[in-house]
């Protein structure tokens, strides 16, 4: 079984620029991705797919490998993962003859995640029953689809189309409910390319708690984490 480990890593942010070499704890904030996926036994190579030449360089300097820039149809902030993922699997393929049965993938905004979280995802989608496994975070209160709304020539309407709102006047009475965080998701290769979508039908979870999966796309976010180290909240 061999478990390889992508991590995402675009030059060019719009709400943040720079935020992936942005230095977080001493380092820059890939640098604590690249670190982490290190740490796995699990995990055969670690490699950082970008079209950036700075990144590149820092992310060789933490270890990672850096195969190739990224071709400029894969540069846009419209790329989806799926073509990120499937440019990996045929340039390994056509330039090493290597092939690999799990991609375990990382983005660098989500700098708190632990080698522990990483290893139960790989570890879960074990069970053959499972297309892939995607870490999820606990929806809850206001943040509830059962409580949001949508608007329509400005009357609001609750999200969810004929819902009883009024039987749910309690957080207690909510049923469980997640929301994908982004922080490890690890799919089965052929899942990747036999499927429109790079998770198949039948999507496994590891859940984690909301301190650990916030991710960083704008300033509060990175001050927000910031914050949590210096006060030891995380």
């Amino acid at each position: 079984m061999k478990i390889l480990a992508l991590i995402p890593s675009r030059g060019g942010s719009k709400r943040l620029p720079g935020k992936n070499i942005k230095k977080l704890e001493g380092k820059p904030l890939i640098a604590h991705s690249i670190e982490t996926c290190l740490k796995s036994s699990q995990i055969d190579r670690v490699i950082v797919s970008t079209d950036d030449i700075e990144i590149a360089n820092i992310a060789k300097e933490y270890g990672a490998e850096v195969l190739f820039m990224r071709p400029e149809y894969l540069s846009g902030d419209k790329v989806g993962d799926r073509d990120v993922m499937l440019h990996l699997i045929d340039w390994l393929n056509e330039n090493e003859n290597y092939k690999f049965d799990n991609l375990v993938y990382i983005r660098p905004t989500t700098p708190f995640k632990t080698v522990f979280m990483i290893e139960e995802a790989i570890e879960k989608l074990s069970d053959i029953s499972y297309s892939s496994i995607r870490s999820v975070t606990k929806s809850e209160g206001v943040f509830h689809p059962y409580w949001m709304f949508k608007q329509n020539n400005g009357i609001l309407k609750t999200f969810i189309d004929d819902l009883k709102i009024e039987e749910f006047y309690q957080s207690q009475l909510l049923p469980d409910c997640y929301r994908l965080n982004g922080v490890v998701d690890v799919s089965r290769v052929e899942t990747i390319i036999n499927n429109k979508n790079i998770y198949g039908d039948s999507i496994g979870y590891i859940e984690i708690d909301e301190k650990r999966a916030i991710d960083i796309d704008t300033e509060f976010d990175f001050l927000l984490c910031k914050f949590m180290i210096e006060k030891g909240l995380i």
